[in-house]
């Protein structure tokens, strides 16, 4: 079975856009409390953020940009909604 470091390295597709070190990834982890979801998020955000373009001698290379904040969606939580609150007095 793969560990958590291992799911979020495939999430984010480390292996094919490599950005993060281990302990880059596992920071990313502890921030949102093992939630491999919410990580992955995270990290697609902070890839997003990354500036990529590149222009050398006249070659333009447009940003990824675009890409990381498609792929962020499937894994952005879902809100967390109240829907009653309790009155710790009792009223």
């Amino acid at each position: 079975m793969a560990s958590d470091l291992e799911i979020l390295k495939f999430n984010l597709q480390e292996k094919e856009y490599p950005y993060f070190d281990d302990e880059d990834l596992r920071l990313l982890l502890d921030k949102s409390n093992g939630d491999i979801q919410a990580a992955s998020y995270e990290g697609c955000l902070k890839k997003a953020a990354a500036d990529d373009k590149l222009e050398i001698s006249g070659i333009k290379l447009s940003s990824n940009r675009e890409y990381w904040l498609t792929l962020a969606k499937q894994f952005k939580p879902a809100p967390n909604y109240i829907t009653s609150m309790n009155r710790a007095d009792g009223q």
